[in-house]
């Protein structure tokens, strides 16, 4: 099982998890690049278009993508990994400094990486990891969700229409609720170490996060 980390070029991703976590492929994607370098990780992969900055000369292997392109560069990086790998051979897809970043269109260009088909197989290895901010996506289903350290708050963005939202074991709870538009239910609190939220129909954005 293979966990693939992506950094992006936001200027402070929450690098120092990557400390504890076994990582069998690094991905700098442009500034993301120069940023795990200086930390003292070298990228297996340095992918974009470089055009403010030009990548470590360290990395194993650099992919210069052109400035003007459809995709942007982290959709390109993951287009470019995950083309021929399958599902099941990967346990975790980490991106970090793909949400804390100056640009908020950067910042919903990402979260909407959830609406694209070509990543759709692989949507629940998401995890965008932040130092105060982490977020997955689910489809449809049954979920059990563990606490993260340090994180107080629990929210559920409804990135489509929700049907049948139930939410166990947390401050507020909810029992078969249908949205029918996409909502934010922010600032929810874990009663327990676990909770557990089904819904039957929709794609939920779930957000862990401290102050």
């Amino acid at each position: 099982m293979k966990t693939i980390v992506f950094c992006a070029g936001a200027p402070s991703p929450y690098l120092e998890i990557l400390k504890n976590i076994n990582i069998d492929l690094l991905i700098g994607v442009d500034a993301g690049a120069t940023r795990l370098f200086n930390a003292g990780f070298t990228p297996d992969i340095a992918i974009g278009d470089f055009d403010s900055q030009e990548p470590p000369t360290q990395c194993r292997h650099i992919i210069r993508l052109p400035c003007e392109k459809d995709d942007t560069d982290l959709e390109y990086a993951l287009q470019h990994i995950l083309h021929d790998k399958q599902p099941e051979n990967i346990k975790k897809i980490i991106l970090l400094g793909a949400t804390n970043g100056g640009r908020i269109d950067h910042l919903l260009a990402n979260i909407w990486l959830a609406h694209q088909a070509r990543f759709l197989p692989f949507l629940s290895k998401f995890h965008f990891i932040e130092r105060n901010n982490s977020i997955r996506f689910f489809q449809a289903g049954n979920y059990q969700l563990q606490q993260e350290t340090d994180k107080k708050y629990l929210s559920f963005i409804g990135l489509t229409p929700i049907k049948a939202l139930t939410l166990q074991h947390v401050k507020y709870p909810l029992n078969q609720q249908d949205y029918h538009y996409p909502m934010a239910l922010i600032s929810n609190e874990f009663s327990g170490s676990q909770m557990s939220f089904s819904f039957t129909d929709g794609l939920m954005c779930v957000i862990q996060s401290a102050d």
